[in-house]
């Protein structure tokens, strides 16, 4: 897939074609799916990323996050219950002082990611960054505000969306996204570096076995890693 480039001075309006309110019904079906077997279990979701948005391609994955701190075998479980197969896991963590999370992927492009560590910065604005709607507003069809990988402020309308350049509105994102400016400016260093030299890794990207117990499997790791350590001693 193509990586999409920053459009620094993106502005417009955009009107969704029927097939494309197709696909986002047909994505946010599936997310409502995942959410409401978590929301079952009383653990909140937040999803995440066009989908939120309503700006999907056919080939946008389905991002979805559990607000709680949870149990790695109790996602497990509540994934097997519901008969949904878990095809990947791995931990992430991007640099030494970020949250450490696991990702669980699943069909259809689905991942969940699953917090490790707590956050160094404000809870939870790096989802809303992209743009991120709790279950119930996915029930509700509500679609929300969020950036893109272009640094594009996305803003839904009824027929489709707006765009404003990022760069150019960044006070304006802020106020729309519900987030601080200290944020807007993080991922606009982050995004434009990566535009120039491309992604350049993470700290920690390791894929597990599927019966390999996240937990124990961090706990292992710090011994030897002590900017893990360092991390798991901050929660």
């Amino acid at each position: 897939m193509p990586r999409m480039k920053i459009a620094p001075h993106s502005d417009g309006l955009y009107a969704y074609t029927t097939e494309h309110w197709e696909i986002l019904k047909l994505l946010r079906k599936r997310a409502i799916e995942i959410a409401q077997i978590f929301q079952n279990h009383q653990i909140e979701v937040l999803v995440y990323g066009s989908v939120a948005r309503g700006d999907v391609k056919t080939t946008s994955d389905i991002d979805i996050v559990l607000v709680p701190f949870v149990p790695s075998y109790r996602v497990e479980l509540i994934l097997e219950e519901s008969q949904i197969t878990i095809l990947g896991k791995r931990i992430i963590q991007a640099t030494p002082n970020d949250v450490i999370k696991a990702h669980y992927e699943l069909e259809s492009n689905t991942t969940i990611t699953l917090l490790l560590t707590k956050f160094t910065q404000t809870p939870f604005e790096f989802y809303k960054f992209g743009g991120a709607v709790t279950y119930s507003q996915l029930a509700e069809q509500i679609r929300v505000a969020g950036v893109d990988k272009r640094l594009v402020l996305i803003l839904p309308t009824t027929t489709g969306h707006e765009e404003r350049s990022l760069i150019e509105n960044q006070s304006v994102a802020a106020k729309e996204l519900d987030i601080s400016i200290t944020m807007i400016q993080q991922r606009i260093r982050v995004l434009t570096r990566r535009d120039k030299i491309g992604r350049t890794g993470v700290f920690l990207n390791q894929e597990l076995a599927l019966d390999q117990n996240i937990e124990e499997y961090l706990r292992n790791l710090a011994r030897t890693n002590q900017f893990i350590r360092r991390r798991l001693r901050m929660n």
